[in-house]
């Protein structure tokens, strides 16, 4: 390791919201890729203990002027089952998110940011990709033209210190240098959380987050 390891949790508090069913008549060509149980809204994923997926944990403040070139490795969004996987995704400025298409049939990927440019591009054929890459900060909403279901989450950032919570509720942030630092735990359906703490050398330390205020969904 080449700086302190920060890991931890992030959980509800209250009543866990029901995952609704989504209707795919629309498109009867994505009940058929998707298969199982159907599919299901993604907005707040948790088990029964309230632990929660896909929120986002990551240095908000301290890094000063820390500048890290970022990954020549791509960040990728693929687009199965009539769903953008992974629903939450981290990547830095300048580095490749590479959309690809794993469904037999046309999706329409599109993002409207504010910092950074809109793009929306077609992907009609089993593992048609497309690099785009981003130039300033912003959480940015991902979408679908064509099936209004499937939404996702990009958060662009200028630095590599972030992690998506697994299934589990946790996250593991690695190699953060020394410092005193803000930590943002952010979720799309709850106000975000933040705690102050300091890193030194190689230390693990753990940060643990609890959403308790719901919000709505910035569209």
């Amino acid at each position: 390791e080449a700086g302190a390891t920060l890991t931890g949790s992030l959980k509800i508090k209250g009543e866990i919201p029901k995952r609704r069913k989504i209707s795919s008549n629309a498109d009867p060509k994505c009940a058929a890729v998707h298969g199982g149980d159907g599919i299901f809204s993604e907005e707040v994923v948790a088990d029964a203990a309230g632990n929660v997926q896909w929120g986002f944990v990551y240095v908000k403040d301290g890094l000063g002027e820390l500048k890290v070139t970022p990954p020549k490795t791509p960040v990728i969004v693929e687009q199965r089952g009539c769903r953008f996987v992974p629903h939450v995704t981290g990547v830095m400025i300048g580095q490749d998110l590479m959309f690809r298409n794993q469904d037999p049939l046309m999706h329409i990927v599109h993002v409207s940011p504010r910092q950074n440019k809109e793009f929306g591009f077609s992907q009609a054929k089993v593992g048609e990709e497309r690099a785009k890459q981003f130039t300033a900060k912003e959480t940015i909403r991902l979408f679908c033209d064509v099936h209004p279901w499937m939404v996702a989450w990009i958060v662009v950032l200028d630095h590599p210190f972030y992690a998506v919570t697994g299934a589990d509720g946790k996250y593991k942030i690695k190699d953060l240098p020394p410092g005193k630092y803000t930590i943002e735990a952010w979720h799309e359906s709850y106000k975000a959380v933040t705690q102050e703490l300091e890193v030194k050398g190689k230390e693990a330390k753990t940060a643990n987050f609890v959403l308790t205020d719901k919000q709505a969904q910035p569209q």
